[in-house]
């Protein structure tokens, strides 16, 4: 019997319910009685293979890092949408995680890893996790498995993340949060922004009082040292990133996403009446109009995003669209992307093959973006790819 049959049959007869933990005991009853074997009916086939890829995947292939943790983020958008195996998985991958990750030497640890950047391992709380900077991450999918189960660790994963950024990640000259233990002073992209400024805005989210202020008080200092150094304010394109020491030249796809996605994970977590809001809005809405001002003819985004020579591409669109259509959908952006969004979704749909197979990516990264070797195309995927699009996908769908 297939792991679809399988969970069909649990949901059929009412056990799949008490199997998806942990936390169950304190999830919303209401919500864990609408969970169901279906993933979203508007949801193209070929978007649900790849989320059954996902799904289909061991855990231990699910790393902590960025790889990993987006594909989490992905199957609990659709867990929170009544998907039971998107739950069920993610549920079960955290509690390997508090147990696998504890036990294993720092050379195990950092064997997972395709990327070779590492810095220090926190071993001080339930999880165990790099300060290297793709690894805060993970502090993501457990918020949003902990928004579903109101699970206590979960809640303190969290915390101990912002608590890392605080008082042990390394900052460059321009305070920004290093990139690793290494070659952090002289390399960063605005991912370092994205990880640095969401992990705080959570902690400020699941705090109260003077707790609270001080991480959303990093959050905001993370992301305004982003946005000055990152963002051409002239263009409204986001600089590919800063290297041998030099603000780069270039505007790579993934970065225009990185900081739509640092302002939108600040946004989704502070009070609206915050003094701060509607500035970080009005640097979305530039971005916004600067990437759909750059909209490829097919509906992507090129690698070098103001270079019509060089390819379309699907992650970095799948970025920005997601961020763009939760900001316009929730009022922070001007509503005048319906274009721009109907486009860029079928260019997304169109990248994915009746498998689930992703095309049209970008699979080098922003050193070579810097150097202009833009045509690495779909050489050598990593997990963070499908997991962008499943995020697209949802925001899409809803």
């Amino acid at each position: 019997m297939d792991r679809r049959t399988f969970t069909n049959l649990l949901m059929a007869t009412g056990i799949g319910h008490m199997m998806l933990t942990p936390g169950i005991a304190s999830a919303s009853g209401n919500w864990l009685e609408s969970l169901t074997s279906d993933l979203p009916d508007n949801l193209p086939e070929n978007l649900k293979n790849m989320v059954e890829q996902a799904l289909d995947k061991p855990y231990s292939e699910m790393t902590t890092n960025w790889d990993g943790s987006i594909q989490i983020e992905g199957l609990l958008r659709f867990a929170k949408r009544g998907h039971a195996a998107s739950y069920k998985y993610a549920t079960e991958w955290f509690d390997y995680r508090l147990e696998t990750d504890s036990k294993m030497t720092d050379e195990e640890y950092f064997a997972q890893y395709i990327t070779k950047a590492r810095a220090r391992i926190n071993r001080r709380g339930p999880l165990t996790f790099s300060i290297y900077s793709a690894n805060l991450g993970v502090a993501f999918p457990v918020h949003d498995l902990y928004k579903l189960t109101h699970n206590s660790t979960a809640r303190q994963v969290c915390l101990d993340v912002a608590d890392a950024i605080l008082h042990e990640c390394a900052r460059d000259k321009y305070g920004m949060v290093a990139h690793d233990d290494g070659n952090f002073t002289r390399f960063a992209i605005p991912d370092t922004t994205y990880w640095a400024t969401r992990a705080n805005a959570i902690a400020g989210n699941l705090t109260t009082g003077e707790l609270s202020e001080m991480y959303y008080k990093q959050a905001i200092i993370q992301l305004d040292t982003g946005i000055d150094v990152f963002l051409n304010k002239d263009t409204g394109l986001v600089r590919t990133g800063i290297f041998n020491d030099e603000i780069g030249q270039t505007y790579w796809c993934r970065s225009q996403g990185w900081l739509l996605w640092s302002i939108v994970g600040l946004l989704r977590n502070l009070p609206t009446d915050h003094p701060r809001f509607e500035y970080f809005a009005e640097q979305a809405e530039l971005i916004a109009k600067a990437v759909r001002k750059h909209q490829g003819k097919n509906g992507g985004l090129h690698v070098l995003v103001d270079d019509p020579n060089s390819p379309e591409e699907v992650t970095g669109m799948a970025m920005c669209l997601s961020a763009m259509k939760e900001a316009s959908r929730e009022g922070w952006i001007t509503s005048q992307y319906s274009e721009f969004f109907e486009k860029g979704w079928d260019y997304i749909q169109k990248s994915v093959d009746e498998q689930g197979n992703v095309t049209n990516v970008y699979t080098a990264w922003a050193k070579p973006a810097e150097a202009r070797d833009v045509n690495r195309m779909n050489e050598r995927f990593r997990g963070f790819v499908p997991g962008i699009l499943m995020v697209a996908a949802d925001e899409m769908t809803k």
